[in-house]
């Protein structure tokens, strides 16, 4: 198995969610946290800790043209943390995202069985578990 394919695979998807929705890989990891747990509101270093990345990263994700457009951050009156969540535009971004992401999976797994798709799912699901695993070491 030629292990860079992974790459190519993302590759080819972060450039059909740009063309399709206008959107960068960091915007689009945000807006499917959020479109998976219901828009609730969280801490910025809460919802850094949820994707994995430095709350300085996410920081300046936030901070992008685009990005502030879809989403609402509320500074703390206690302290100095700030909260974000996704405003309407953003909602209706994660529709329009989840169909495209439809699409192109349906696009990818044109000409596959039911069978080989759930196979495929059953083994990409383990790779994802023990990468996951293999991180934190």
């Amino acid at each position: 198995m030629d292990i860079l394919s992974f790459s190519t695979i993302a590759e080819s998807i972060k450039k059909a969610i740009s063309k399709k929705c206008g959107l960068n890989l960091s915007q689009m990891r945000i807006l499917l946290y959020f479109g998976k747990n219901n828009n609730t509101a969280l801490k910025m270093g809460d919802l850094a800790d949820k994707l994995k990345i430095s709350l300085s990263t996410l920081s300046r994700q936030l901070q992008q043209k685009k990005t502030l457009e879809l989403v609402i951050i509320t500074r703390s009156e206690n302290d100095s943390s700030k909260t974000v969540v996704l405003n309407e535009k953003g909602i209706a971004k994660i529709k329009e995202l989840k169909s495209s992401l439809k699409e192109i999976e349906a696009n990818l797994f044109a000409g596959f069985s039911d069978k080989d798709i759930s196979v495929f799912n059953s083994m990409f699901n383990k790779l994802v578990k023990k990468a996951e695993k293999n991180s934190l070491k």
